[in-house]
């Protein structure tokens, strides 16, 4: 594997754990109540309320859940074996 390949991979795996981290905690904190001081009231009315936030959470764990399937099914770091096995099936056939 391509040390350039390990590093976007390395990124693209703290991306998804940092934004994911990042949506599921920040609806439910203390920030999240001064963020909204910014915005008109009705626009903070809706971002305020429980079905938004938990909109935001169930996004995040969305991004938690893709670290996992990586980490099980690492599709990122081998994408052209599959292909490279197909074809050799049917060179031998």
């Amino acid at each position: 594997m391509k040390l350039g390949r390990f590093f976007a991979i390395v990124i693209y795996i703290g991306y998804l754990v940092n934004v994911g981290l990042f949506l599921m905690l920040i609806p439910w904190s203390r920030a999240w109540g001064m963020l909204l001081t910014n915005f008109p009231p009705t626009a903070s009315t809706v971002l305020d309320s429980p079905l938004f936030r938990g909109l935001l959470s169930a996004f995040g764990l969305l991004h938690l859940l893709m670290v996992v399937w990586e980490l099980l099914n690492p599709t990122l770091l081998a994408p052209g074996d599959e292909a490279d096995s197909a074809s050799q099936d049917s060179s031998h056939s």
